[in-house]
């Protein structure tokens, strides 16, 4: 009897120093943690206060012809449309299959159909040829 009342207050003393411990752990990640808010008035350090921040779907292409990567204008020109091109050469160790990509790019164009229209396409090929201009890209 004695031995199991020294073993219940060893366990109830190792899970209160745990909790403790991860407690100051908390508070030390909320001492540290970067904040990203600069209106007055508003705590900063709370994840509720964080600036939103957009999450990009990604489309697959095997060259980087005619998406004009590199080109800040561009990115900025696809990241308004909620995506980002990734240039995936064929035969890359650890990539994903053929089949992987073409479904990824199936339903991010899907998406892009509801949620930017039909001609989403179109509108970007005029956005990526005024960006191709402004940089010098265009010739004619």
């Amino acid at each position: 009897m004695m031995m199991l009342r020294v073993i219940l207050v060893v366990t109830l003393v190792s899970a209160v120093v745990s909790a403790a411990s991860s407690q100051a752990a908390r508070d030390v990640y909320k001492r540290d943690f970067p904040t990203e808010n600069v209106t007055m008035g508003m705590e900063a350090n709370k994840n509720a206060n964080r600036p939103k921040r957009k999450r990009y779907d990604y489309l697959y292409t095997e060259s980087s012809r005619g998406i004009l990567y590199g080109n800040p204008c561009a990115l900025q020109a696809t990241r308004k449309m909620g995506f980002e091109y990734v240039v995936q050469p064929a035969g890359i160790p650890g990539s994903p299959g053929r089949k992987e990509l073409e479904k990824n790019n199936f339903f991010v164009k899907l998406k892009l159909v509801f949620t930017r229209g039909p001609w989403w396409k179109l509108v970007l090929n005029n956005r990526l040829r005024k960006c191709r201009q402004q940089s010098g890209d265009f010739v004619g």
